[in-house]
């Protein structure tokens, strides 16, 4: 059975601090922007109400084809 779905919508904040929230993962574009309509007036975000992303991540798509390099890795010598 193939997946209807073909992409979602991920939704996250990044604050002035670079505090960044992860939302959540919707289904259209258009819920996303609705919950940031309901979020804009909340603690931790109307203080910084142009800190909202959208991302369109594609189901099924490799987003680490390089590998992936943590902040915490120790960096080479």
């Amino acid at each position: 059975m193939e997946c209807k779905i073909k992409k979602v919508y991920m939704l996250y904040h990044i604050s002035e601090r670079k505090d960044e929230k992860l939302i959540g993962f919707l289904s259209s574009k258009e819920k996303a922007e609705s919950i940031i309509k309901e979020l804009l007036e909340k603690p931790g975000f109307r203080d910084c109400p142009n800190g909202f992303r959208i991302k369109t991540m594609i189901i099924g798509k490799d987003y680490y084809t390089r590998g992936f390099k943590s902040k915490c890795a120790p960096k080479d010598e």
